[in-house]
């Protein structure tokens, strides 16, 4: 139930000590990850131990972030700062800080906007201030209940499943079950079942998952030409593909290439891949690059523009955020890579979030997904 998000500041804001504040995020974080130790694992040949080692950190550097908001002090303004300051600490540091607030805004209030970003903030101090003309701690704590009842009923009534499949401004994500890739090989086939699948699609554009045909390689063009460019021109349709390519310094990009049907392409650029397993700051190759100033954004025809949220950035809603300050996307479309979610509840929990961001600035939300092969 996402909208529970916007309790936690709340409840570090009334914590007794830093370490019980510490202790709560830390748990929550990890609660949020719960089912991604494997997730993480299978990118390490299936080792659990560096998987939960993994969620671990996570929920350590959440409970650090978070804790900047417990202060000692007894006074409002002082306790309202302190947890607005972490609130935005751990709006920024998005790539550790799973589960961030802001993200329930979107359940409790869609379509609000910047609107539904500032009730997001400014809840905890709202909360401080309220508690001071509340008389007793049983009062107060019945008024902590009241507000937790009333958002899980909210939870229930605006909640809705991660959607799948689904198409909006003639954009059609595709999802696909093949697993992981396994070779040059396995690309060139899967092209293949791409234009197979073409074929059966009606969108004016089509979108694959990320990194569905792994490295671009120049001698794989002809191939992509044959099974799927050359129907497309000739159908006017859009093929949007998730590949990654040769960057500067031996490096890579997680991107999305837009092939028109006029010719042309755009590509948009993942601005965070995922740590460790794709960013590797500390190697000068073979390392994806993270660059939030990159674009992520095509335009799609029709006035529309499409931000492409590459799979690891839906937890991070710090770049929802930069999108809608600087690009005004009129759709959000998310590719991602699951494969190695064996649980089907862990690519869910990460369409939770971007879902999420999504609906706060009433935004149709896409998804493309490479999930498990059957």
């Amino acid at each position: 139930m996402p909208v529970l998000a916007l309790v936690l500041p709340v409840v570090l804001a009334f914590s007794r000590s830093r370490l019980q504040a510490f202790c709560f995020a830390a748990g929550y974080a990890i609660a949020v990850l719960r089912f991604s130790a494997s997730f993480i694992a299978a990118w390490f040949d299936d080792q659990v131990v560096i998987g939960a080692a993994a969620v671990l950190a996570y929920g350590l550097l959440s409970g650090c972030v978070w804790a900047f908001g417990w202060t000692a002090s007894r006074r409002i303004a002082v306790r309202c700062l302190a947890i607005t300051a972490a609130w935005l600490l751990a709006l920024a540091a998005g790539i550790a800080v799973p589960g961030h607030p802001v993200i329930g805004a979107g359940y409790l209030l869609p379509g609000a906007g910047w609107g539904g970003v500032a009730f997001a903030l400014a809840l905890p101090s709202l909360a401080l201030c309220a508690a001071t003309a509340i008389a007793t701690p049983v009062l107060r704590s019945t008024a902590f209940v009241g507000l937790l009842a009333l958002l899980c009923a909210a939870g229930v009534l605006l909640g809705e499943p991660p959607p799948t499949g689904t198409a909006a401004h003639g954009i059609q994500p595709q999802r696909t079950q093949w697993g992981r890739l396994r070779g040059q090989d396995d690309a060139l086939m899967r092209m293949q079942r791409m234009g197979a699948m073409a074929h059966e699609q009606q969108g004016a554009s089509l979108a694959w998952p990320e990194s569905i045909i792994g490295r671009y390689e120049p001698a794989m063009y002809p191939v992509l030409e044959l099974e799927l460019l050359r129907d497309a021109r000739r159908s006017g349709r859009t093929h949007i593909v998730g590949m990654d390519i040769p960057a500067p310094g031996k490096r890579l990009f997680n991107a999305a290439v837009a092939f028109y049907p006029d010719g042309r392409t755009a590509t948009a650029i993942a601005r965070q891949p995922a740590p460790v397993s794709l960013w590797k700051p500390w190697r000068n190759d073979g390392s994806f690059v993270a660059d939030w100033t990159a674009n992520n954004m095509l335009a799609m025809g029709q006035g529309d523009r499409a931000a492409v949220i590459f799979c690891v950035e839906e937890y991070m809603p710090v770049l929802y955020l930069l999108n809608e300050a600087l690009d005004a996307p009129t759709v959000y479309l998310a590719l991602t890579n699951t494969w190695a979610a064996q649980s089907p509840a862990a690519a869910a929990i990460q369409t939770w979030h971007s879902l999420g961001m999504a609906r706060l600035f009433g935004r149709p939300y896409l998804k493309a997904e490479n999930r498990p092969q059957v």
